[in-house]
């Protein structure tokens, strides 16, 4: 298959329209950070207090990308990812940057602005690339992208089963965020067709949680946390159910359904208000029949340290078992938190 040039997402709530990359002849690839480096040269444009994965994804767009990755789309999600735009543009040599609203307010309105923000992603994919892309195109990768989320989440559905772990699944979600789609699709249902198989693991005693917080990019993070008699069986993570939720609107107009799929997503992490977060969250763990709640929050990531005291009060009247833990993006950093987890391990 020939190799597609890509489109690089810096987007914290996976709002970013791969269909419309798609149709504009790039493959849409996922930044994830790299928590085994340091961000020196990010740290030269951003304080020290500013959330460390940014940081370190600004590290790495400096240091540069492949020749295969032709532009960026930053998409509005945290504040972080939003003041970080201006400096990209400065420090990142990429000749198509494009900052596109993915509005917080989930009204008429909103849904007005947002179709007209896509738009003009469309025209300046088509300006700058001179490309065009067309309502069959969009259509087409509609349908590729629904049955990438449909496969998804059916894979999901043995992690409650045990018979996949949750590190996995997480690995799984960020392969098919950063490969060609056709690849990805042919991935999946091999994947697919090996759970089938499978038999469920160890009769070990793993306390089945659900997993949320801050965008969660590391998946050695999430074998941390199964060493320590944890299986993560549910999330709402961007790197999990938040890229798969539901399905784009098939019928009518393709710009208009990838704007309500979007806007009808469960409220992310990033965004306000916390008690429609907690809906979801409260609807997952109760449906899923978790032992407990555990909310990771990467240092000085505000809008998910801003949530933790109402969460922490709601799940407390459920009775559901409730951790927050801060991290800092560094796995050296992970070991430290041992005795945290052993003792949440224990109270459920």
């Amino acid at each position: 298959m020939k190799k597609m040039k890509k489109i690089g997402i810096f987007d914290s709530g996976v709002d970013t329209p791969e269909e419309i990359i798609l149709a504009a002849g790039f493959t849409p690839y996922r930044l994830f950070g790299d928590p085994e480096i340091e961000p020196d040269k990010a740290n030269e444009h951003i304080p020290p207090t500013h959330c460390g994965w940014t940081r370190n994804l600004l590290e790495l767009a400096i240091k540069g990308f492949n020749n295969d990755v032709v532009g960026i789309i930053t998409t509005h999600g945290c504040d972080r990812t939003n003041r970080e735009f201006d400096i990209w543009k400065e420090c990142v040599d990429v000749d198509f940057m494009y900052f596109l609203n993915s509005p917080r307010k989930l009204d008429s309105a909103a849904l007005k602005f947002f179709i007209n923000d896509l738009n003009e992603l469309i025209i300046q994919l088509e300006e700058h690339f001179n490309i065009k892309i067309t309502e069959e195109q969009l259509r087409e990768n509609i349908k590729k992208m629904n049955t990438i989320r449909k496969l998804l989440r059916e894979i999901s559905n043995y992690r409650k089963e045990m018979v996949l772990s949750g590190s996995e699944f997480h690995g799984i979600v960020k392969k098919v965020q950063v490969s060609n789609k056709d690849d990805a699709v042919d991935i999946l249902k091999a994947k697919q067709e090996e759970l089938r198989k499978r038999q469920p693991f160890s009769k070990k005693d793993y306390k089945k949680i659900l997993l949320t917080g801050s965008d969660l990019d590391d998946t050695e993070f999430i074998r941390y946390i199964e060493s320590l008699g944890f299986q993560v069986i549910i999330d709402d993570l961007g790197v999990g159910t938040k890229y798969f939720w539901e399905s784009v609107d098939e019928t009518g107009d393709p710009i208009e359904a990838i704007a309500r799929y979007h806007m009808n997503k469960p409220i992310h992490s990033t965004k306000f208000p916390s008690y429609k977060r907690f809906e979801v969250l409260r609807r997952l763990a109760i449906e899923y029949k978790v032992d407990g709640v555990i909310n990771i929050a990467q240092k000085f990531c505000e809008p998910v340290l801003y949530d933790h005291p109402y969460l922490k009060k709601k799940f407390k009247e459920l009775e559901i078992p409730y951790l927050f833990v801060e991290v800092t993006y560094n796995r050296e950093s992970y070991k430290q938190l041992s005795t945290r987890f052993s003792a949440f391990a224990e109270i459920i």
